[in-house]
C-alpha cells in the first residue's frame, strides 16, 4: 500500500484522498547501499530544480540524506528560485534555457516543457521510465501516459506530471460557529446563504467583536471554488476550466452558469457575506484570517483541517475549533459539482542534455514508490520516530518532530504528486490515529458531487499566441469588476464575446481538436 503526503487531483463519485509522492527513486536496479567515506566516490550528484522551499535546504549531513544516499547511492542537489506569483520562477527557468545551464531534472510552468519539447531539449522517456521507475511507470494508468504523448508532436512522453485519483478540495465549514449558532450542515445554496448571515451577525468566535467574515477568497477570485460548482462551473483553483457543453469541449469562464454563479457572488459580497478584501488577499493573508479564527466558511485542501502545516494551528487560539467538509450546496436548476483534474500539471522534465543521468534521475523519482520509500516517508527511521515490536513498525509521533518530519518532506520535495485513497488512509491511521476517522468522511462527503473534467491534461499549445486567454486576464478583469459592483452583470455579455474575438475562437478550435484526438476510439 502505498502512502502519500498531502498536496494538490480525481475520480468521479471516490471516495478522497490525496498524497504527494515524495519520490526519491530506486528501482529493483538500484546501486547497492553505501556507506563510510571510502564509498564516498560511489555516490552521484543530481540537480534538482523546482520552485520555492520554505524549510532550510537539507545538507549532505542530514540524517535523512544520508539515509537517502546510502539507499540509492544518489544525493539530491536542490536548486530554487523566488516565486514571485510565478513570475520570477519562469524568468528563471527562460534564463537557464537559454543559458544551456540546465540541472539534470526540472519542475516547468508555463509551458516551459512545450518550449523544451518543440526545441529538441526534452528527454524521451518511453524506454527509460519502464526500466529505471518501474513502480512509478506501473503506478500510472495507461490513459493517462496517453495523454501525455498526445501533446508531444511524435507521440512520445517528455515528461511525467502529477496524478490525482480522488478530490481532495471542496467546502470546509467551522463546525463549531455552526454549533454556536445553532446550525446543521448546508444542503442547498438557501441554507448556505442563511448560515452565512448567521456566521456575520450571532458572533459565532465568542469573542464579543463582529469580525467574523462568512467566506473568504484570495486575490484575482483564486480559492473560492465552491461559489462557482453550485452552478457546475469547471474551475480548478479559481480559473476556469474546460469540459463538456453540448458535446463540445468549452472554457467555462464565457458560459451562462459562470454568468449566474458572478451575479451570486455579487450579492453575497454586497451583503458583505464574501470578504469585501477578497480581491486583495494574498495568500499569506487569506491564511491568516482563517488562522486568526474569523472565517467561517472556505475552500481548499482536506488535509489542511488537521495538518500542522494546515489549520491545525488555530486551535491553539481556539481549542474548540474544528472543521468538517460538505458536497456542494444545491441549487434549483443546476447540476453542481466540485472539479477534478486526474492529471494535474506537468510534474518533471529530464533535459535532453542530462540523458547521461536520466537512469540516476529515474531512480530517485521511483524511490517513494517502492516499500522501502513508502516506510521511510511513513514512519521516518528505526529507533529514530519507529521501533520494532513483535515484527511490526510501532510509529512514535512524539519522537517525530515537526523539524523532523519537514526535514523529510523536504528531501522529498522534488516528488511526483499523486493521491490515492488507500495511500491517504495508510498516512492517517498513521499519523492521525485519533482524527483519520473524520478526515474519511469528509473525503466521502466531498466525493458525492465531484467531476472529472473533459479538458483534464488539454496542452497549453493550445493558448500559444493568445496570452491573455492563457492567463485568464480578460476573465478575472470582468469577474472582479462584476463582483465588486465597479460594473454591471450586462458587462458579462461584453467579456464573452471580447474573448471569441481575441482569440478564443481559435483557442477552443484547437481544444477540440486535441480533445477528439486523445479521445478516438
Amino acid at each position: 500500500m502505498k502512502q502519500l503526503r498531502w498536496r494538490n487531483l480525481a475520480s468521479s463519485g471516490a471516495l478522497v484522498v490525496i498524497a504527494t509522492s515524495l519520490v526519491i527513486g530506486c528501482s529493483n536496479n538500484a546501486p547497492a547501499p553505501t556507506s563510510g567515506a571510502a564509498d564516498a566516490k560511489k555516490v552521484e550528484k543530481i540537480r534538482v530544480f523546482r520552485g520555492p522551499i520554505d524549510p532550510p535546504l537539507p545538507d549532505t549531513n542530514n540524517k535523512y540524506t544520508q539515509y537517502f544516499i546510502k539507499q540509492l547511492g544518489i544525493e539530491p542537489v536542490y536548486e530554487t528560485a523566488p516565486w514571485g506569483g510565478g513570475a520570477d520562477y519562469a524568468q528563471k527557468l527562460q534564463t537557464m534555457i537559454a543559458s544551456g545551464d540546465l540541472p539534470d531534472i526540472i519542475r516547468p510552468m508555463n509551458g516551459v516543457e512545450q518550449t523544451l519539447i518543440t526545441q529538441g531539449g526534452a528527454l524521451a522517456l518511453d524506454e527509460l521510465l519502464p526500466k529505471y521507475a518501474p513502480n512509478l511507470w506501473k503506478y500510472f494508468p495507461k490513459e493517462i501516459w496517453d495523454i501525455v504523448r498526445s501533446t508531444s508532436p511524435d507521440g512520445k512522453i517528455y515528461y511525467i506530471p502529477s496524478l490525482q485519483n480522488t478530490n481532495n478540495r471542496g467546502l470546509i465549514l467551522r463546525t463549531d460557529w455552526l454549533k454556536n449558532v445553532g446550525l446543521g450542515l448546508p444542503e442547498t445554496q438557501d441554507q448556505f446563504v442563511e448560515m452565512l448571515r448567521a456566521f456575520r451577525d450571532k458572533d459565532p468566535n465568542g469573542n464579543g467583536k463582529k469580525d467574523e467574515i462568512p467566506t473568504s477568497g484570495r486575490e484575482q477570485g483564486r480559492w473560492m471554488d465552491h461559489i462557482f460548482a453550485m452552478y457546475g462551473v469547471a474551475m480548478w483553483e479559481g480559473y476556469p476550466e474546460w469540459d463538456l457543453i453540448d458535446g463540445k469541449l468549452q472554457y467555462s469562464g464565457i458560459q451562462p452558469n459562470m454568468k449566474e454563479a458572478i451575479k451570486f457572488a455579487r450579492d453575497l459580497y454586497k451583503e458583505k457575506l464574501l470578504d469585501n478584501e477578497t480581491f486583495l488577499n494574498k495568500q499569506e493573508v487569506w491564511t491568516g484570517k482563517i488562522l486568526n479564527d474569523t472565517v467561517g466558511a472556505f475552500y481548499h485542501i482536506v488535509d489542511s483541517t488537521i495538518t500542522v502545516g494546515g489549520y491545525e494551528g488555530l486551535r491553539k487560539k481556539n481549542p474548540n475549533a474544528d472543521f468538517t467538509m460538505v458536497p456542494v450546496p444545491k441549487v434549483t436548476g443546476y447540476n453542481g459539482f466540485y472539479s477534478l483534474k486526474r492529471f494535474g500539471f506537468v510534474e518533471w522534465v529530464i533535459p535532453k542534455k542530462a540523458e547521461a543521468k536520466a537512469a540516476s534521475v529515474l531512480k530517485y523519482l521511483d524511490f517513494y514508490y517502492t516499500p522501502e520509500g513508502v516506510d521511510f516517508n511513513s514512519y521516518g527511521l528505526e529507533n529514530d520516530s519507529f521501533v520494532m515490536e513483535n515484527g511490526k513498525k510501532k510509529y512514535l509521533p512524539d519522537k517525530d518532530t515537526t523539524e523532523n518530519w519537514t526535514q523529510r518532506k523536504t528531501i522529498f520535495s522534488a516528488s511526483v504528486s499523486t493521491f490515492d485513497y488507500k495511500s491517504k488512509v495508510a498516512e492517517l491511521t498513521i499519523k492521525y490515529p485519533t482524527r483519520y476517522k473524520d478526515m474519511i468522511e469528509m473525503y466521502d462527503r466531498i466525493n458525492k458531487t465531484t467531476k472529472v473534467l473533459a479538458g483534464d491534461g488539454m496542452p497549453i499549445s493550445v493558448y500559444d499566441g493568445f496570452a491573455d486567454i492563457k492567463t485568464h486576464k480578460l476573465f478575472q478583469q470582468y469577474m472582479a469588476n462584476i463582483i465588486i459592483g465597479e460594473w454591471p452583470i450586462e458587462k458579462f455579455d461584453e467579456l464573452v464575446k471580447k474573448w471569441n474575438e481575441s482569440g478564443g475562437t481559435e483557442v477552443t478550435k484547437r481544444a477540440n481538436e486535441w480533445y477528439q484526438k486523445v479521445n478516438k476510439k
